[in-house]
């Protein structure tokens, strides 16, 4: 079998610098577009080093400071560079072809002046004139996708989320369909272009969309094996797909390449892609792999614990919450009152609402509403009213108010419902559909909850729980071939799960007896009885639960 071309030879992008600089260029540009911008700096520089004239070197390096899909840039920085080939005027004449001079002079409207709005637009308009001019090129034609890209609103509010390049209005809108045009365009020529695979893959980050990403995410993997941000990208598809292996090998890989990275670079491991680790575990639990699952949160844990790095507590505390979320092994928090963000604090009320702690509860709910209304929280404060909802009802819930507690959650799912498709991990960490249909069951009405998981399945495809709220609520109306054919979705995920999950007896139960039509009524019969035996075993832990007990499990301040 040939040997796949490298992300550096799949780049063609000609210039007038030395035959000795051209190399370094190229594998700037192929960092470019695998958004490796420290690596794509360094190639850039010791290209100028070989070639102190050479102007896409200048280019490429003051590139490296606009990650567009991440909202990172550095204006000043960038104006530096561009300044050491001289006025504006100079630029341009140390340029030698046409398309240089174009290259140059959509960059100093990328970074000149104006907000960061005006400038992202004119510079797409910049692209979109090269483009018109050339449509055949294929990097025209890839950085015009992803400045196109860098022009829509982003997150659940509009506003910047730190890891990703999903943006609300893009799925379904016209800026996607023209991007995927223009993408699918330059790998028609060039199907191992790191640039159009990588975008494609962005622009298709929803779960309507996903699936006509998935040959783009599975290649786009094989062309760069050394940048982990392309080596987790191919996640936000299988995510989409609920395709759990391939996303926890995915982000396996990722994380691994970061670990690469730093020791190359002999830096500290705080610089890991901890960000793919996040979403490995998340991978993990789907699959049913708890022992797994914590074991990422003991990778990142002593570093946290050693360094304090903020970000690196958040990413810890949402780690955190969704083992306890996902697992529903609530004496993971008890009634622990120290958080390191809202997912955590999110994680310790719902823990303190299902053991019996209504103080604790209620201190979650109280914070998660102030949480809500703060500016600092940013594009995640819709998430945030949800989650203080969700709290509020498992309170009530607690209490005996199940009338309350579910019109708490129909609310709460009304207003997720009205959020942009979903990007990634689930926000909130505990979709309000999936939370209601589990109240409703616990409350005993299995009708009632039906629609609750189709709604969470349909944002959030092939979630384990809401595939096993699903199944019991079926089988407990005796719809037995419904609920067989989500256990068996159910059992699909947890092929490789941990072996003492009591869900994988129930599903397999479940699934033996619906294949002989005599057993069926019993096999209701069955789960029915096991729905309603673990509410009441659920009722009794919180009504007999000690503040003493619980208060054993704190977990540490970090």
């Amino acid at each position: 079998m040939a040997a796949q071309p490298t992300t550096a030879e799949a780049v063609s992008f000609p210039t007038s610098g030395s035959a000795a600089a051209q190399p370094f260029f190229i594998r700037g540009v192929a960092a470019l577009h695998t958004f490796e911008y420290e690596d794509a700096n360094e190639a850039f520089r010791q290209a100028q080093r070989v070639d102190p004239g050479f102007a896409m070197a200048y280019w490429g390096e003051a590139m490296t400071y606009n990650q567009t899909l991440w909202r990172h840039e550095d204006v000043a920085a960038a104006r530096q560079v561009l300044a050491r080939l001289g006025s504006t005027t100079a630029v341009r004449g140390r340029a030698s072809t046409p398309q240089e001079r174009a290259w140059l002079s959509a960059i100093e409207i990328l970074f000149g002046e104006g907000n960061e709005t005006t400038r992202r637009r004119n510079y797409a308009d910049a692209m979109g004139r090269m483009y018109a001019r050339d449509p055949d090129d294929p990097e025209v034609g890839s950085f015009y996708a992803l400045a196109l890209l860098g022009t829509v609103s982003r997150g659940l509010i509009g506003s910047r989320d730190p890891h990703e390049g999903h943006m609300p209005g893009l799925a379904g809108g016209d800026i996607q369909a023209r991007v995927a045009a223009i993408l699918q365009a330059v790998l028609a020529s060039h199907p191992r272009h790191p640039g159009a695979l990588h975008y494609l893959v962005h622009d298709y980050d929803d779960p309507e969309h996903a699936r006509l990403a998935l040959d783009a995410a599975r290649t786009l993997a094989k062309t760069a094996p050394e940048s982990s941000h392309a080596l987790h990208m191919p996640s936000h598809v299988f995510l989409q797909l609920g395709l759990w292996r391939d996303a926890a090998s995915s982000d396996r890989a990722a994380f691994d390449a970061s670990k690469a990275w730093v020791r190359r670079r002999n830096l500290g491991p705080a610089l890991r892609n901890y960000h793919a680790l996040a979403w490995l575990q998340y991978a993990l639990l789907q699959r049913g792999r708890y022992r797994e699952a914590k074991e990422t949160i003991g990778e990142l844990a002593p570093l946290v614990q050693a360094d304090g790095a903020r970000t690196l507590l958040s990413d810890l505390s949402s780690m955190r919450a969704r083992y306890a979320i996902e697992t529903r092994r609530w004496d993971f928090f008890g009634a622990g009152r120290t958080f390191g963000n809202v997912n955590d604090l999110f994680a310790i009320g719902v823990a303190a609402s299902r053991l019996g702690h209504p103080d604790v509860a209620e201190m979650s709910r109280r914070t998660l509403a102030a949480r809500a209304q703060s500016e600092q929280e940013g594009d995640l404060r819709p998430a945030i009213a949800i989650m203080e909802r969700e709290t509020a009802a498992l309170i009530d819930l607690a209490a005996g108010r199940r009338d309350q507690a579910v019109q708490t959650l129909q609310a709460a799912t009304r207003a997720e419902l009205q959020l942009p498709p979903p990007l990634g991990l689930p926000a909130p960490i505990k979709p309000a559909p999936e939370l209601l249909g589990e109240v409703l069951l616990e409350v005993g009405r299995p009708n009632d909850a039906l629609e609750p998981f189709e709604q969470a399945l349909r944002r959030n495809p092939k979630r384990s729980l809401s595939l096993l709220g699903f199944a019991r609520a079926a089988a407990a109306l005796g719809r037995i071939e419904t609920a067989r054919a989500r256990y068996l979705e159910l059992m699909t995920n947890f092929d490789e799960a941990d072996r003492d999950l009591p869900e994988l007896e129930e599903a397999r139960r479940a699934i033996e007896g619906s294949s002989t039509p005599q057993t069926r009524p019993a096999t209701a019969a069955i789960i029915a009885v096991a729905v309603v035996v673990s509410a009441a075993i659920l009722l009794l832990v919180r009504r007999f639960a000690t503040g003493d007990a619980a208060g054993s499990h704190r977990h540490p301040r970090i």
